[in-house]
């Protein structure tokens, strides 16, 4: 007979994290953000200054669970057994955690769109109320291999600064948030704003640009200044997934 599975006990402020983290991943793939095992989601652990939350090259985002949730240490260690490391992904989200310290979520993707967009001469254009929201905290960091280039981690901190969001050319979205329900708003503005170009610009070189003036409001209701965001849309977000994936609390 076989013995049943004992789960890991969690401290309270932990589970709290590792269920946000793990609904993170189940709605990437509910849109679509996902690219095999590859790309990341990370949330700081509480109380806990030495390591960090994120998936290892073993899951999909598809079977990312509370308990699967890998814990990482800063300097590089795989702390949970058995798991492999995505160094490309340590580098991009220790750096971005260590140097930021407001910051609790991070979430990178390789989306077509996103990808598209970043890779764009001109990067994310003011043609869509999306872009509003995240142009007044958007930076752009150019491609260097994570694993290979010594200086990512030190250049990508310095390029995305004190923003929320970021195209990273030629290879994808990074968005970070306060609370996993504002990085994960940046996400899908960001996504849907570089989704809007694309459709745009293939249809015309020529698009309707709005007025400066007109796009202020969004400009200024999007900037990180004005507090932490999105917590409007999280509820509904967190049903949906109880909805369709309520494993990811396993």
């Amino acid at each position: 007979m076989a013995l049943a599975q004992v789960k890991p006990a969690f401290a309270p402020e932990e589970l709290q994290v590792r269920r946000e983290l793990a609904a993170l991943y189940r709605i990437f793939h509910y849109y679509g953000w996902t690219d095999l095992t590859a790309t990341h989601l990370s949330a700081r652990l509480p109380g806990d200054p030495a390591h960090y939350l994120m998936n290892s090259l073993d899951f999909l985002f598809e079977e990312m669970s509370v308990s699967n949730l890998s814990k990482i240490a800063f300097d590089g260690r795989m702390v949970t057994p058995g798991r492999r490391l995505n160094q490309a992904g340590h580098i991009i989200h220790a750096s971005v955690l260590e140097a930021r310290p407001e910051v609790n979520f991070v979430l990178h993707s390789h989306t077509r769109a996103g990808t598209a967009v970043s890779a764009c001469p001109g990067g994310l254009l003011p043609l869509s109320q999306h872009a509003g929201v995240v142009l007044a905290t958007l930076s752009t960091h150019p491609y260097q291999d994570s694993t290979s280039a010594a200086d990512e981690g030190a250049l990508l901190v310095r390029d995305l600064g004190q923003n929320y969001a970021m195209l990273l050319q030629n290879h994808g979205l990074l968005t970070v948030g306060r609370t996993a329900a504002e990085a994960f708003m940046y996400h899908y503005y960001l996504e849907m704003a570089c989704k809007i170009q694309v459709d745009i610009l293939s249809m015309t070189a020529k698009p309707v640009v709005p007025p400066a003036e007109a796009l202020a409001p969004m400009l200024e209701w999007g900037d990180p200044k004005n507090g932490p965001k999105g917590d409007q849309y999280w509820p509904a977000l967190l049903r949906l997934v109880e909805r369709r994936y309520p494993d990811y609390a396993d």
